[in-house]
């Protein structure tokens, strides 16, 4: 009887630092170097669902945008392959808001959260009241390099070109003109989101925050 509770003990244990070494697996974040080649990813398998329907006189980067701004419309199996190509994005932004404690009320704020804070942004200053307006030019430190935690800087006024180039003036002046008071993650995760997915839901702020973080990351490194 005692060999058997010994045994059974042992097995016991064995089990619970197995789930633990599963949870700490599952909650572990990309690397920057893996953070980008999933955006890069993703991005190729949305040129690839989008090339199915552009029309022949639009690039690619001016059919997203056309679509983000609601001036063209994409078929509801469209919108569902692009966020089946989003499941990585969503899957790496659920875990980088567990670990930070950041609330993220749906989809479009999962999708949002995930493009714009990279692994090692410091999600309590990457963006100011400063990023998303026209006309300044100030820095705000980042940190962004791909094997360490050098840090860099990113001028405000790329953020703003990126911005542009993923959403458009409309939702920019939206976004610079809206309520938020401190930048938090959370904040400026709800007000992107918010602006991108107005005509195509949680598959338009997708098309916004990759092509930004894509932008975001070319800026950086170069």
């Amino acid at each position: 009887m005692k060999q058997f509770f010994i045994l059974f003990s042992a097995l016991f244990l064995f089990s619970c630092q197995k789930d633990d070494k599963d949870i700490s697996s599952n909650d572990e974040i990309l690397s920057q170097k893996a953070y980008y080649t999933m955006l890069k990813d993703i991005n190729a398998q949305f040129d690839l669902i989008l090339n199915e329907s552009k029309p022949k006189d639009l690039s690619l980067s001016e059919y997203k945008m056309d679509l983000i701004k609601g001036k063209i419309g994409l078929t509801l199996t469209q919108q569902n392959k692009i966020l089946n190509a989003t499941k990585p994005l969503i899957d790496y932004s659920t875990k980088l808001a567990k670990i930070n404690s950041i609330p993220l009320e749906d989809l479009s704020s999962k999708i949002a959260f995930g493009g714009l804070y990279a692994p090692n942004d410091n999600l309590n200053s990457k963006y100011n009241e400063n990023s998303f307006k026209a006309g300044n030019k100030l820095s705000i430190i980042k940190s962004n390099a791909l094997n360490t935690k050098q840090i860099m800087k990113i001028d405000a006024n790329d953020v703003l070109d990126c911005a542009l180039t993923a959403i458009g003036a409309d939702a920019i002046y939206a976004l610079g003109a809206s309520s938020i008071t401190v930048w938090t993650s959370a904040a400026v995760t709800k007000a992107f989101s918010a602006v991108a997915k107005r005509f195509l839901g949680p598959a338009g702020v997708a098309l916004a925050v990759i092509t930004f973080g894509i932008c975001i990351a070319h800026e950086t490194l170069n």
